[in-house]
């Protein structure tokens, strides 16, 4: 009897041993496309690279990935990650005050005014047309199919007040252009946007600044040294 029970262990251990081994196999053989798959095995050393100081193991995969090689190999290559571009354009939008507001744009906006002046809900945050004063002391009206003008202020006027849709300015001047902003502005009086933040020089040919208050309806001088900030307008004065 004890030798029966001896030859029955042995061959399910066998068996046990048979299906273990079908197991792995079936495991390590390369999914169809599209199919889930899970490999269990020993960590394998991670790719190329200076980083690559260690075994990570590959444990469980949904999906299908970038595979290169099989997993009988255990050779798997994963694409993931995120793909940053050289240049990341910054995208800008407005806050209006209620009443009256001196704004401007760093360069040519890629959105016209009516897309750039909705806020949330669709709903417009500006009354009218964008007016862009001229030497004369009159005003030019934009519709809202036009573009905003690079680095000329504006008056826009909201009831309101609220924030407006995102827009770009791809082609306007940037710090490391090798040029410089006051290079645009000339002797007199200018209603000026900047480009970027920029300081008010302190031993230039600009004696003040003025900035408009929608809350108290008035200007405020700013003095050399002070930051002139980007969709803000401004009255400089440069000695002639």
């Amino acid at each position: 009897m004890a030798h029966r029970q001896g030859i029955r262990a042995a061959a399910g251990l066998a068996l046990l041993l048979l299906l273990l081994g079908w197991g792995t196999a079936l495991r390590a053989q390369s999914p169809a496309a599209g199919a889930i798959f899970r490999i269990d095995s020993d960590p394998v050393p991670a790719g190329a690279g200076a980083s690559s100081t260690g075994a990570h193991g590959l444990r469980s995969l949904v999906g299908q990935p970038d595979a290169v090689g099989d997993a009988a190999g255990q050779a798997l290559k994963i694409a993931h990650g995120w793909r940053i571009p050289a240049v990341v354009e910054m995208l800008r939008r407005y806050a209006l005050d209620a009443g009256w507001n001196l704004k401007g744009s760093p360069g040519l906006s890629d959105q016209p005014i009516g897309v750039i002046f909705t806020g949330a809900g669709g709903a417009p945050i500006k009354i009218g047309n964008v007016m862009y004063p001229t030497p004369t002391g009159d005003c030019v009206e934009a519709a809202d199919s036009d573009p905003l003008l690079a680095n000329l202020a504006f008056w826009t006027f909201s009831y309101w007040g609220g924030t407006g849709s995102p827009f770009g300015t791809p082609d306007a001047q940037r710090p490391e252009d090798g040029t410089h902003w006051l290079d645009t502005i000339g002797p007199g009086w200018t209603l000026y946007s900047p480009p970027y933040h920029v300081s008010i020089p302190l031993d230039g040919d600009i004696p003040v600044v003025w900035r408009w208050d929608p809350a108290a309806r008035a200007y405020h001088p700013l003095l050399p040294g002070a930051i002139l900030l980007p969709l803000e307008g401004y009255w400089i004065f440069r000695i002639p």
